[in-house]
């Protein structure tokens, strides 16, 4: 893991007018609760937000053996599903001297997010308990609509392999790590997001750490939570769900138990942190963090509000406990670390209505079977720096973790050198290109996730995405019975890499003198010419084959050729570099 030092809506009265008839005539004990909907009419999917007024004062809104107020929303099926409420700020944002600067906006209050996963008339009921005893209630009915968005995503049943959506829709991760801010805060998503979503890009990474997101890190936040930060997360949540853009949620990191300054000079937090005895928190040791009864309690706490903001949004791809644990394994014993993931694995599988997936990270070049093999953990995760030959590896490690655990499997962090952006080292960023493109040929649920996302959008990098994502349109990349290629037989300076069904394939063939860092100094290599390869496994008879250029993401040429024995036999034009191929079985 590098580091790096970087509306409420609007509500139409008339509307609402039968929602808050239904609400006052309920005749239940207590107060009545005022419900508001941004949504009268929402189709499935369709993320809604009930402003909640009328709510009892408590202690303290964020802790729920104060106050809970909760959602039971019961679907046209019979199904019923419970929703957490939270406490809510909103903030108004501007620039101002050395960042951005917020602004609270009127008092706080409450809401619930609810996503309503199927068609028809669902009846909802929300209940304020102050104290352990029922304070306020509500309810009403909304009419949800079928439209035609494609759901959470999942694990695709069959294969295993890839992600896919609630309808079946597969989901292939093209993307890269965009996990904080920099100076101009909020509004460099506002910037990055664009960017991604005119690259095709569907997939970034985010943390929810001190100088970011975090909400529950330093000296005084137990059970404060951070309003500001949850805000600005709300806010990026929300531009990348109206993008189309999935978010892998990294919740903590290893940061906030080191107690000496690193590489950078910093990520050492674990004196500020509130759950550390000397302010008033129940560790006296990091590794009590994983063991403490009390200091388990608080984090679930802190799991129910993270669940109850942020669980409506569709475009959350997966909770991810930590960034890289084991770098503070000079603090933690792994066994601690491994029965805590299991625990809150199940712990937050319980409280979320929506089923996010779950997983963790290590290091760089870490391995650590016995947490990936955990059923909690839904898909494991790598980190490549240093490495050589991405591609290589990448197919290697797709193939190993896939063998291992069978699930999905990525590589979650690549970068050249966990240093820092070093473009000299791969100054036409055939590296970067390789990374990216070689994701989708060898078995990986994506692409490998490059980090340095600040360089990356200050030189304007995205047509390595952008292609991708041209090339990719239309295929079945992460249908169930896609799995690596084999190639029977290899003419020619190239590395074959590729995913095939018995009808469909796509393939990508690289330059063995520009597998990086091989050749990467050079700007201008030789064409490869008369390569030669069979493809074994497919249907006989005639197949479509596109040839791809990987940078400019256009086809070159259309051809025909004829599979026989259950082996296609391919020749590219001539290239330099890499090429790919898209192939269909008429």
């Amino acid at each position: 893991m590098p580091h790096m030092i970087t509306n409420r809506p609007a509500f139409n009265t008339l509307l609402l007018l039968p929602f808050l008839l239904s609400a006052a005539c309920a005749g239940e004990p207590g107060a009545r609760l005022e419900l508001k909907p941004s949504v009268m009419a929402p189709e499935v999917f369709e993320r809604v937000e009930i402003e909640v007024n009328g709510v009892p004062a408590a202690a303290n809104p964020f802790d729920p053996e104060s106050i809970t107020l909760d959602l039971e929303a019961v679907a046209p099926s019979g199904k019923s599903l419970h929703v957490p409420g939270f406490y809510h700020s909103e903030f108004d944002r501007k620039i101002e001297g050395k960042g951005e600067v917020l602004t609270p906006r009127g008092e706080g209050g409450w809401r619930i997010r609810w996503l309503p996963i199927e068609a028809g008339r669902h009846t909802l009921a929300v209940t304020a308990i102050v104290g352990g005893k029922p304070t306020g209630q509500g309810q009403t009915v909304i009419q949800v609509a079928a439209g035609k968005r494609h759901g959470l995503a999942r694990v695709e049943p069959e294969g295993k392999r890839y992600f896919c959506l609630s309808d079946g829709t597969p989901l292939f991760l093209n993307g890269l790590c965009a996990c904080w801010y920099g100076r101009r805060g909020t509004q460099d998503y506002d910037d990055w997001l664009e960017a991604y979503q005119k690259a095709g890009i569907n997939y970034i990474r985010i943390w929810m750490w001190p100088q970011a997101f975090g909400i529950e890190w330093d000296r005084g936040d137990k059970l404060h939570y951070r309003q500001d930060n949850a805000w600005r997360l709300d806010r990026v949540l929300a531009e990348a769900e109206r993008r189309g853009i999935f978010v892998m949620l990294c919740l903590d990191y290893h940061g906030i138990f080191e107690v000496k300054p690193d590489y950078w000079g910093g990520n050492n937090f674990w004196t500020r942190h509130p759950y550390n005895a000397t302010n008033g928190g129940p560790c006296q040791i990091q590794n009590e963090f994983f063991t403490s009864d009390e200091a388990k309690k608080l984090y679930e706490k802190r799991l129910r509000y993270v669940v109850a903001r942020w669980g409506a949004f569709p475009n959350i791809l997966a909770w991810e406990f930590f960034n890289e644990i084991d770098n503070e394994y000079a603090y933690l014993k792994h066994s601690d670390v491994v029965a805590w993931h299991r625990d809150m694995g199940r712990r937050l599988r319980a409280i979320d209505p929506f089923r996010h997936l779950i997983s963790s990270s290590f290091t760089g070049g870490s391995e650590r079977a016995d947490l990936f093999a955990l059923p909690e953990m839904d898909f494991a995760q790598y980190h490549s720096y240093n490495e050589k030959h991405p591609a290589r590896m990448q197919a290697e490690k797709s193939a190993r973790f896939y063998e291992k655990y069978g699930k999905p499997f990525f590589i979650s962090e690549y970068g050249t050198d966990w240093k820092g952006w070093k473009p000299d080292t791969d100054p036409h960023f055939r590296a970067l290109h390789q990374a990216i493109w070689s994701g989708a040929f060898t078995g990986s649920a994506g692409t490998a996730m490059t980090w340095w996302w600040e360089h990356i959008h200050t030189g304007n990098l995205y047509a390595h995405w952008s292609a991708l994502s041209a090339f990719l349109a239309g295929t079945g990349i992460g249908k169930a019975g896609m799995r690596p290629a084999h190639f029977e037989s290899v003419e020619g300076p190239v590395l074959p890499f590729g995913v095939a069904t018995h009808d469909e394939a796509l393939i990508w063939l690289l330059d063995r003198a520009c597998d990086w860092p091989d050749g990467a100094m050079e700007a201008n290599p030789a064409s490869v010419t008369g390569a030669k390869v069979a493809l074994a496994g497919v249907d006989d008879g005639l197949w479509s084959v596109e040839w791809w250029d990987t940078l400019s993401g256009k086809r070159i040429t259309a051809i025909e050729a004829t599979a026989a024995d259950g082996v296609l036999r391919l020749q590219p034009p001539a290239f330099q570099a890499d090429i790919a191929a898209r192939l269909k079985k008429r």
